[in-house]
């Protein structure tokens, strides 16, 4: 499912050939490191990262995540766990991320780790 929409997405010219081929390396690394079992167990997360990434290019911007989540994110027991995995994740990037597109993503990788 995740492979069919990544391709949607790159064929409509909504995302770049870079973030496809990221959203891949990001796939490999979330499954080498046992954070998903298969791809569409990432599929929220790897379809955010790649509409994030698109966004990057253009400058769009979104709006962060709930104060009061966000709290309740950086309180949760695997908070430091996702944050580690979200900076490798960052470091694979071909753009860097705005804090409040990474808000999100600790958000969706707390949530991984907790199922």
């Amino acid at each position: 499912m995740i492979q069919e929409k990544l391709t949607i997405l790159r064929e409509n010219n909504v995302i770049n050939d870079s973030v496809y081929d990221y959203a891949q390396e990001v796939l490999k690394f979330m499954k080498a490191q046992n954070i998903i079992s298969n791809e569409d167990e990432a599929d929220t997360f790897i379809t955010h990262l790649a509409m994030a990434t698109a966004r990057q290019y253009t400058e769009e911007t979104i709006n962060s995540v709930d104060q009061m989540i966000n709290e309740q994110i950086k309180a949760d027991q695997k908070y430091d766990e996702a944050l580690n995995y979200w900076n490798k994740i960052a470091e694979l990037a071909p753009v860097s991320f705005r804090e409040n597109e990474a808000e999100y993503f600790h958000l969706h990788l707390v949530t991984l780790l907790n199922h």
